[in-house]
């Protein structure tokens, strides 16, 4: 099917192109008829090599291949794909380069085609064509692990709130407690009738028990804002329950409406969010293939979090890996995160996903880079350059490369869709400045109560002495 469209593209681009100017006789003259060594290395969904049990290349294609594929029917040249012995596209230090770059510069190979990103240490040595594609970095991680519903019990209030709301359950138990107390032993006999009923009723105030029975009563009303609110002993009591009971009714219901929400829209916590993350004692490593434009601005970089990753990489050296053979065992075995173009690691997720049947790997959503791909050749090859920076967009333009892109480009699915790692606005925890007035009522609540417990002491001692007087 591509190929057939390729022949079709061909024959429209040849008459859509005939009698115009845009591209000169000699530049034609450069490629018509001739033999191209086309340096690459497999790099998803750019190149895709199959090959023998043997390791014997068999057959290339990807998007990249499309496109030289296309100018070779075009322009009725013929090409062969040579492979580096080390299989890495190559970087320079000191002027010195290895991989498909050190072939260019020998004139082992006469152009590169594969996902060549453009860097400084590169631009220096080769040339690069107009870039045809723009592409994300990001990080090939585990699959984000989802929270434990257990912990989702806690999550609608906040740290802060918990505290407060178990501090003033104490508080109030304590001060229903005592309320209780003080009222069987200083208060007047009539209140509680016989003398029978007020030592009973003292000792009921003074069982070690009643701290409890007051706590539980209190958790019972947050649970159950319904329950039968048994009688108290004066204003007071009756004042701390009713200001306890208007803030379970808040209390309960804000966290009702926030549980369903945890509960039923779970949160996924990833690995590693960014390159900050990656630190000499983070549970996992970063990676990348060593030579790839990736690795060779995190090793040339002086300043910065690029530099820090540098660093690691030098001092673990076996975190820069030679070849990239089985990228899932580095990253779900081996504990290292893969630095990689996003379609590369979107690519390799389809991938694993087709022959596991699971969602075992994960790309960082957020890209920490993002490097221009092109096609590269010799130094100040501009007659070359210019004739095929005009191809390409040509071909960009009439938007060939955007059907082939989404021809190659791995489609999104379950494993590689987007996962929201913060909750949802209807599953925000409810933090003190939500319920900071709730918490405000319940000072007044035992402020009011306070009063009303020094006027009735006041009220009773008064009552005392007037009947003391009277008799």
């Amino acid at each position: 099917m591509r190929s057939g469209f390729t022949s079709y593209l061909g024959r429209e681009a040849i008459q859509t192109r005939k009698g115009t100017a845009a591209v000169m006789d000699f530049e034609k003259d450069l490629v018509l008829g001739r033999h191209f060594l086309i340096g690459t290395v497999e790099i998803p969904p750019y190149i895709i090599i199959k090959r023998d049990h043997n390791g014997t290349l068999l057959q290339v294609d990807g998007f990249v291949h499309q496109i030289v594929q296309f100018l070779a029917k075009k322009f009725q040249f013929t090409y062969e794909y040579v492979e580096p012995p080390n299989g890495i596209t190559g970087s320079c230090v000191n002027k010195t380069c290895n991989g498909l770059i050190g072939m260019l510069i020998r004139g082992e190979i006469d152009m590169i085609a594969t996902g060549l990103a453009m860097t400084l240490s590169r631009f220096h040595m080769i040339d690069y064509t107009f870039p045809f594609e723009s592409d994300p970095i990001t990080l090939l991680i585990p699959y984000p692990k989802k929270d434990s519903t257990l912990k989702s019990i806690l999550k609608p209030f906040s740290t802060e709130v918990w505290i407060l709301l178990v501090l003033s359950m104490v508080i109030y138990a304590y001060l229903m407690s005592w309320a209780g107390y003080l009222r069987a032993r200083w208060f007047n006999r009539s209140y509680h009738g016989t003398t029978d009923n007020l030592e009973s009723s003292r000792e009921i105030a003074r069982q070690p028990g009643k701290f409890a029975d007051d706590i539980m009563f209190l958790l019972s009303v947050l649970v159950n804002p319904g329950n039968h609110i048994p009688p108290g002993f004066g204003e007071a009591f009756r004042i701390l329950v009713a200001v306890w009971c208007l803030i379970a009714v808040v209390i309960s219901n804000s966290y009702n409406t926030s549980i369903k929400s945890f509960l039923t829209l779970p949160k996924y916590r990833p690995v590693i969010k960014s390159l900050n993350d990656l630190t000499e004692n983070s549970k996992y490593s970063f990676a990348a293939k060593k030579h790839s434009s990736v690795w060779s601005n995190m090793i040339e970089a002086q300043t910065g979090p690029f530099a820090k990753i540098g660093e690691l990489l030098r001092k673990h050296p076996e975190n820069s890996l030679d070849i990239l053979d089985d990228d899932k065992d580095y990253v779900i075995y081996q504990k290292k995160v893969l630095a990689q173009f996003q379609s590369s690691n979107l690519f390799v997720i389809q991938e694993d996903m087709k022959s596991s049947g699971k969602c075992r790997l994960y790309t960082a959503e957020k890209p920490f880079d993002e490097l221009k791909i092109s096609f590269g050749l010799p130094k100040n090859s501009h007659i070359e350059n210019h004739f095929l920076s005009h191809e390409l967009m040509w071909l960009k333009q009439s938007g060939i490369l955007q059907y082939w892109k989404n021809s190659y480009w791995p489609r999104a699915n379950r494993c590689s869709a987007p996962i929201s790692t913060k909750p949802a606005s209807n599953t925000e925890r409810l933090t003190l400045n939500y319920l900071s007035g709730a918490f405000l009522l319940l000072c007044a609540g035992m402020l009011v109560s306070l009063a009303s417990f020094a006027a009735e002491l006041i009220r009773n001692y008064c009552r005392t002495k007037r009947s003391s007087t009277s008799k």
